[in-house]
């Protein structure tokens, strides 16, 4: 049965519509603001259906401060708005304010009602289960950036204001597994275009061939193979967010394409001819070196610098490493809620472990860690992870092994700026062994300290680029006189 809560100071209209709506509805009744707000309660009822004016007033509309409150206590009660006038404007306030429809009680014979309302029913049950779902996602796949660091703290921050915003061009750079996508999600969730489409672009996963039909849609006939109309990633994210992670594998001839989509917010399907406007907030990632893809050639200026109108810059795990125990406990506390593992601590030793490993693959291969050594617990009936449990590469104390990871070689490369960023990479790797930043020179062979310094400051001044990649770094020598 569908629970309705009727306001309406026409008592003979609220007692004709109940016989009309039938044995299937049961209505509650309120005359006036004062009943409405005494006897709601938030997710009592299925439907509302609310009059503007509750008195003889012109000025009378005390039905849209119901609605007001109605929606902040249960967003997803689905109501319909009615009155006697057709005005225009209240129309369009009543929808601001979360209203699913408006109607003149004069154009609606009261057996249409029982129609309108079974649809708003089926509407507002649909948006719960949709509610539902998310709730639900969001404890499998948490979309919240975890950490205490400073620099977590800069991201978070840097993230409500671009989602305030909801239109500014926005860059996540960082390592793989850094959570770029994560950033990107948490713009969309707390930003002004949350209700609206956000759609994830893989771009390196995207069929060459197709990736312009794919991106920008097709027209029928407008290919072998194209049967039917195709509505692209662009156009499904009108009104919301679009992500597309690695930008930096774009083609140049499609980079010129997403270029004036950017500038222009008007584009054509593949085979069409009909300009199609957009209004989408832009959200790209990469990891890759883009001001150096711009000096070979391979990737286009103009679009860089459309790209970068704002940057958010996401930090290695070995950049924060106090953030390791928080992250690892939250990974832990996911997998357990997962999958009722009984598996309730790490040891001191184990963290110990996790705190000295340097992390190539950042957060996404802590997660990993975790769930490996969860599993290894369970087969050894433990429920506290022990150093043991863990994967092998974590305890490796071998220099050599742990830096070959962050050089991944790919070819074209600059090898003079190649070697460079192996020189300050030592230099991390000096400065975590040593208690005073002042006595890394003695590690790594330099004459005296000033010299370390001044060999830091020409590398960053020849390639001003790696200031991003090693912030800290920077931070620790070139900005200290």
């Amino acid at each position: 049965m569908v629970k309705v809560l009727v306001v309406d100071d026409d008592k003979e209209f609220v007692n004709s519509l109940s016989i009309a709506l039938g044995e299937n509805f049961e209505v509650e009744k309120a005359y006036s603001f004062e009943d409405a707000l005494r006897i709601f309660e938030p997710f009592r009822y299925d439907v509302a259906l609310i009059d503007v004016r509750l008195s003889e007033s012109p000025q009378d509309r005390r039905g849209l401060e119901i609605l007001k409150e109605i929606k902040a206590q249960d967003p997803y009660l689905p109501v319909l708005i009615i009155t006697a006038y057709g005005d225009i404007d209240v129309a369009v306030e009543s929808l601001k304010l979360g209203a699913e429809d408006f109607i003149q009680k004069n154009k609606v014979s009261l057996d249409d009602y029982r129609i309108i309302l079974n649809n708003l029913f089926r509407t507002g049950k649909l948006k719960r289960k949709v509610s539902s779902l998310e709730s639900r996602l969001e404890k499998l796949d948490p979309w919240e950036i975890i950490g205490k660091d400073k620099k977590i703290e800069e991201v978070r921050r840097l993230i409500r204001l671009v989602a305030e915003d909801g239109y500014i061009n926005v860059l996540i750079r960082g390592e793989t597994g850094t959570g770029k996508e994560l950033v990107a999600r948490a713009i969309h969730r707390q930003g002004i275009r949350k209700n609206n489409p956000y759609v994830v672009v893989a771009l390196a996963s995207l069929n060459k061939e197709t990736i312009t039909s794919d991106l920008f849609g097709h027209e029928k006939g407008s290919y072998t193979g194209a049967i039917t109309r195709r509505i692209g990633f662009i156009e499904e994210a009108n009104g919301g967010v679009i992500f597309l992670d690695e930008i930096g594998e774009l083609h140049p001839e499609i980079q010129v394409k997403l270029l004036r989509v950017i500038e222009t917010n008007e584009f054509t399907r593949l085979g069409g001819n009909k300009p199609i406007k957009v209004d989408i907030q832009w959200v790209m990632a990469t990891h890759q070196n883009l001001e150096m893809m711009v000096k070979e050639g391979r990737f286009r200026e103009d679009l860089y610098y459309r790209l970068k109108t704002f940057e958010i810059y996401l930090p290695p795990l070995r950049e924060r490493k106090e953030d390791i125990p928080l992250i690892a406990y939250h990974f832990l506390k996911l997998f357990k809620e997962e999958s009722r593992v009984e598996v309730n601590a790490i040891s001191k030793e184990a963290m110990e472990l996790l705190m000295d490993y340097d992390w190539p693959g950042n957060v996404r291969e802590l997660r990993h860690c975790i769930q490996h050594a969860i599993l290894k617990a369970r087969l050894s009936s433990k429920d506290v992870i022990e150093p043991k449990h863990l994967p092998q590469e974590i305890h490796m104390k071998n220099e050599k092994d742990r830096l070959t990871p962050y050089f991944d070689i790919k070819f074209p490369l600059n090898i003079h700026m190649k070697l460079a960023e192996l020189e300050l990479r030592c230099v991390e790797e000096a400065l975590k062994s040593v208690r005073k930043k002042t006595e890394a020179w003695k590690l790594l062979g330099y004459s005296n300290r000033f010299a370390l310094r001044r060999r830091i400051l020409k590398i960053f001044k020849k390639y001003p680029e790696l200031k991003t990649c090693y912030s800290s770094l920077y931070e620790a020598f070139a900005k200290n006189k």
